[in-house]
């Protein structure tokens, strides 16, 4: 005969399946609102969109978030840390490159080209903030928060690399976020006729100019 085996289950395993359901919940929640706003924009959408191409009832909605301001704030923080976490990962091994500024343009464009639909739907919000007040604080406290993460990834990369910088960080950060948002616009269909050449090679070629242009050359040391 074989021995009965009893499966324990702690009081603190029960406790952690509703947490662990309700953040699977919300996950399918934030990617059917990216999917959901890149096709039909924020103001469009409705709950009912989302839940429709989630699976869900507007009941699951709101028991994670009380408005699409809400949950839009929830996308913001994962989407932006995704982004950094996949730059800094691709900045990997910097500090061992001969040429640090080619290599981390190459790699962080790389690294860029996956969040061409969050850049969409980010622009589609910031002409929401435009008109909403309320969501433009939202959106600049947001906004603020990754200005802060992406200086502090420049500013690892730059001492690792052995590298100066001819401006301050937070600045070079503001401007290489608005020329990668700026090349995934020109890149939208219709837009590209604007330009003569490809956007992906624009961005490549700006940020290789403002990156040597912002990098001064270290002091020998003795």
């Amino acid at each position: 005969m074989h021995p009965i085996r009893f499966c324990i289950v702690t009081v603190e395993e029960l406790a952690a399946r509703p947490k662990r359901r309700r953040a699977e919940t919300v996950e399918r929640l934030l990617d059917a609102a990216l999917q959901t706003f890149a096709e039909i924009g924020f103001a469009a959408a409705s709950v009912e969109d989302i839940c429709r191409r989630g699976g869900f009832t507007r009941g699951a909605f709101y028991s994670s978030f009380r408005t699409k301001d809400e949950l839009f704030a929830a996308l913001f923080a994962r989407e932006t840390s995704r982004e950094l976490a996949r730059a800094e990962e691709q900045l990997s091994g910097i500090e061992q490159e001969s040429d640090p500024v080619a290599f981390a343009v190459e790699r962080c464009l790389s690294a860029f080209r996956a969040d061409r639909t969050w850049v969409l739907v980010l622009t589609e919000y910031r002409l929401h903030a435009a008109r909403h007040p309320e969501a433009a604080a939202a959106l600049q406290e947001h906004a603020a928060g990754l200005r802060t993460r992406l200086t502090e990834l420049i500013e690892d990369a730059a001492a690792r690399s052995g590298v100066r910088l001819s401006l301050p960080v937070g600045e070079l950060a503001a401007i290489v976020a608005a020329l990668h948002d700026g090349a995934v616009l020109a890149a939208l269909p219709g837009a590209g006729a604007t330009y003569a050449a490809d956007p992906a090679e624009l961005e490549r070629t700006a940020l290789l100019l403002l990156l040597r242009a912002a990098v001064t050359t270290p002091a020998p040391t003795d």
